[in-house]
């Protein structure tokens, strides 16, 4: 789920661009040289969710986002609705993954009890 959040953030980067280069005083260069580096980070970061501190990260690009509404005010506000998707993608995936694990182990638990019923 993380990583969806993650891919769409490339996008929400690529189209600030374009509207940053529009709108604010930021010469184009700026605005690619920034922007740039952050839809690149995203992807990349969509794939290293394995490692700890790709999260980490991930909540510095949240507050990158925030911060992009000091040039475009809108993004106040796309970056505070990324930022509580991101959160809740933690926090359904953390549960998910705990349910999943619960799930298993009582699969396996049965299958313990099936395979010994058998034996005797």
């Amino acid at each position: 789920m993380a990583a969806s959040v993650l891919c769409f953030e490339v996008l929400v980067i690529l189209f600030f661009a374009l509207v940053a280069m529009k709108l604010s005083d930021l010469s184009t260069g700026t605005v690619w040289a920034i922007c740039g580096p952050g839809m690149a980070l995203a992807a990349l970061l969509c794939g290293m969710l394995r490692k700890q501190w790709a999260y980490s990260v991930s909540w510095v690009l949240q507050a990158a986002l925030i911060v992009a509404g000091f040039v475009i005010t809108d993004m106040f506000f796309i970056g505070g609705c990324f930022t509580l998707l991101w959160y809740w993608a933690l926090s359904a995936g953390r549960r998910i993954d705990e349910e999943k694990a619960a799930a298993y182990a009582a699969y396996e638990a049965a299958q313990g009890a099936q395979a010994a019923a058998v034996e005797s």
